[in-house]
């Protein structure tokens, strides 16, 4: 268990418990050389064992209590072993090297102690930053049932700018999946403005090309980096199940189907935040393109690059489409959400090279297959010629 911060964002040397307990375990330590010298020759020198009770006491008091301890375990080693005067400044020498060896030590680990519990509140107000951007989506949204995960490539990096947002509107379902360029509390920052928007914009905008324009615009009036931008892909569904993707600059859609897997078509158009540097015409007129049919049964994915180009040992690239087949293989339909996201974080974390897995969002839409009818149970129950 991590010890308590103080105040000023320190960490103390050791509870009152553990002092007690170290105290108490010098002090044996020297009344067990003590007996044991006594009872056996001189020649013996277990009392040379003494030098390590200032090392013992300078981890749990620090190091200005280390020079008490010094004085006793030379003291106590030299009364026990009655050397000639020539001999008696090799025992405080020998004694000397070991406190100050414990003191450095004790010194850079009160350091490194310091730094991890800085680290570790910077760490969390980001992490409470981007908890309260990204909230979970609800369990169900119109047809479908909905889940979302996040997972950043190392434990002090979590903190990224993957974004995700489900809508229920009445165009139909909505679903937005982005990628901020950079990472930390700016790329957090930048999320949250992208969210914004589109939580106002996609219950107005009739198409996703508007939609895509209006978040662009949004974005605009907030970056302060001309270099900044967001790749993202939006999706919606309508109540029959036709589906249109539109896509920023972001990898497509898949959709699980039958144990197959496919891309989700999509219109393109430039990243957000990126569209003002080009004078052509912008997709925010919204392009109708050829969309998808989905019906009970079929998993929408939206994801991150960090999972499409995770790599392992050979340099090669995660087979996203190949292991989310092997998944329907080996989980039945219906799909749940939530295991298909911790299955397939856990599986590429598997396959990742320990400095190639990056920060990974996943979004799915899963649409239950439908339950059939009584009257066609009945039906299937029924031998065959019965009327």
């Amino acid at each position: 268990m991590p010890m308590a911060e103080l105040e000023d964002g320190t960490l103390p040397s050791a509870g009152r418990g553990t002092r007690f307990a170290v105290l108490g375990t010098a002090l044996l330590l020297c009344v067990v050389v003590a007996v044991l010298q006594v009872s056996t020759p001189p020649s013996s020198h277990i009392a040379s064992m003494l030098v390590a009770v200032p090392a013992l006491v300078a981890f749990a008091f620090g190091p200005p209590v280390i020079v008490g301890a010094a004085v006793v375990a030379a003291g106590t080693r030299w009364l026990l072993l009655p050397t000639e005067p020539q001999r008696i400044g090799s025992v405080i020498g020998t004694t000397v090297v070991i406190c100050v060896i414990a003191a450095l030590s004790c010194f850079v680990v009160r350091r490194g102690e310091r730094e991890s519990a800085r680290l570790r509140k910077v760490v969390s107000v980001a992490e409470t930053a981007q908890r309260a951007v990204l909230r979970p989506p609800p369990e169900t949204l119109g047809p479908f049932r909905t889940a979302a995960s996040y997972l950043a490539a190392a434990q002090y990096a979590r903190i990224g700018g993957d974004l995700y947002a489900v809508a229920d509107t009445e165009f139909g379902v909505r679903a937005l999946i982005g990628d901020v360029r950079g990472k930390g509390l700016d790329a957090v920052s930048t999320a949250s403005a992208v969210l914004g928007s589109f939580h106002e914009a996609a219950y107005e905008e009739e198409t996703l090309g508007r939609l895509a324009g209006r978040l662009d615009t949004g974005l605009n009036r907030f970056l302060r980096d001309d270099e900044a931008f967001v790749t993202a892909l939006l999706i919606q569904t309508a109540p029959d199940g036709r589906t249109e993707a539109y896509s920023c600059g972001h990898p497509p859609s898949l959709v699980l189907r039958d144990g197959t897997v496919h891309e989700l078509p999509a219109g393109t158009g430039l990243p957000l935040g990126l569209r003002t540097l080009t004078s052509a015409p912008t997709e925010a007129e919204g392009p109708r393109v050829a969309g998808t049919l989905l019906r009970p049964g079929d998993t929408v994915l939206l994801y991150t690059d960090g999972i499409a180009e995770t790599r392992n040992e050979t340099g090669a690239f995660y087979p996203l489409a190949d292991r989310l087949t092997a998944y329907q293989r080996a989980h039945p339909p219906p799909v749940d959400p939530e295991h298909l996201l911790a299955w397939l974080q856990k599986d590429a974390h598997d396959y990742s090279c320990a400095d190639t897995y990056d920060d990974a969002a996943l979004l799915a839409l899963a649409w239950p297959p439908e339950r059939p009818s009584r009257s066609a149970e009945t039906r299937k129950k029924m031998p065959p010629g019965t009327a």
